[in-house]
């Protein structure tokens, strides 16, 4: 299934710069909340054109958040562009997995060594090689960290959606959507 889903996600994030500059903030504000604590968090997010979601079981509360969001926005229009970047990037690392996988299993079929064994030390190795890829990848085709026209909307809870009843005594993720615009969005909002 990765095999059409992924290219299709690459050409929708590498083509949009909002996209881009949206998964910029989201790990932005994933990177300073893990200052803030101190510590590694379980947190997964998803960029769109109007903003972002976070979820997992070691979200803090919308306040910080929106909090941390903002920060984000403030300390990367001030040159902390390195904040656009996470080494823990699903779309990234995704993204790279598959590029190495595409391009090992075709030089394997020129080759003339395809076989499974060969296709699953690829998968191997392209999983192992794809982490710090990940970085050049965000750097160059999934994230936008020129931010400095962005504003902040709101943010909302985003009920959860459990497979059986009792699941979320056992996984507890809270799940926000922060919205976002580019302030001369706003400006045509307000010309009214």
């Amino acid at each position: 299934m990765n095999i059409l889903t992924i290219p299709w996600q690459i050409f929708k994030i590498a083509s949009n710069k909002q996209i881009r500059r949206n998964h910029s903030l989201e790990h932005a504000t994933v990177n300073v909340l893990e200052e803030r604590y101190g510590k590694t968090l379980k947190i997964g997010g998803l960029a769109y054109s109007n903003g972002f979601s976070l979820s997992g079981p070691d979200l803090p509360s919308p306040y910080e958040v929106l909090d941390a969001a903002r920060e984000g926005i403030y300390r990367m229009t001030k040159g902390e562009t390195s904040l656009a970047l996470h080494p823990r990037c699903g779309t990234s690392i995704a993204t790279s997995t598959f590029l190495l996988s595409l391009g090992f299993i075709i030089v394997l079929s020129f080759s003339q060594h395809l076989s499974l064994l060969n296709i699953a030390i690829v998968f191997i190795l392209a999983n192992i090689i794809a982490k710090p890829l990940g970085l050049t990848v965000q750097k160059f085709f999934t994230t936008h960290a020129d931010i400095s026209n962005m504003s902040i909307i709101d943010i909302y809870g985003k009920p959860s959606i459990y497979n059986f009843p009792f699941e979320i005594m056992i996984n507890p993720n809270r799940t926000y959507f922060i919205k976002t615009t580019s302030n001369k969005n706003m400006l045509f909002w307000f010309s009214f």
